[in-house]
């Protein structure tokens, strides 16, 4: 499930709870607040409340992870956010999920980030994206490759992987033609 981030700061052994009670493996926070799009002691911040709420998480027998957004990968003061994220967190308890799409549309290369923390990521957003790269499109539509990029996925069959697409003309449409791209 994606969660809001401010979950993490209120009744989080409650929300753990209910996630423990649904049934469900990883709780996903897929956006921070506005202030990390400014601030690196915000990403500094967040990524020490995920260690503490990845923590509780794992004892409760489910994994807490982020999600990338394409404004993650801007620089700030020099520095990617992301990246610092990355490394300040705990992979025992934080777990990562991988947007190619939003990625790319970041300006960030998502081939890189599967080889550079690899072993973080463990779900995926299968997303494509047009040529100048501004927004998604079906899978079939795009320019990257994704044959590619979920074949550099470690043990892939284990790991969830969701097929989305941001606002599409038709969704019938485009969820039939993107199963037809997957289903080749």
């Amino acid at each position: 499930a994606h969660i809001a981030p401010e979950l993490l700061l209120g009744d989080w052994a409650r929300a753990l709870d209910q996630a423990k009670y649904l049934g469900h493996q990883y709780l996903i926070v897929p956006s921070l607040p506005d202030e990390t799009k400014t601030s690196l002691d915000a990403w500094r911040h967040w990524a020490d409340v995920f260690n503490t709420a990845g923590a509780a998480a794992r004892t409760a027998g489910i994994w807490l992870a982020q999600h990338n957004e394409p404004e993650h990968v801007h620089p700030i003061d020099g520095q990617i956010p992301y990246d610092l994220f990355i490394e300040r967190t705990d992979p025992k308890v934080v777990r990562l999920q991988l947007d190619f799409g939003n990625m790319v549309v970041g300006g960030g290369d998502p081939m890189a980030y599967l080889k550079r923390y690899g072993d973080r990521y463990w779900t995926f957003h299968v997303k494509n994206v047009v040529a100048d790269r501004t927004h998604d499109t079906e899978l079939d539509a795009g320019v990257l490759d994704l044959s590619a990029l979920l074949g550099a996925v470690t043990d892939i069959d284990a790991k969830p992987c969701y097929v989305e697409q941001e606002s599409p003309a038709d969704e019938l449409a485009s969820a039939r033609s993107n199963y037809e791209y997957l289903s080749k």
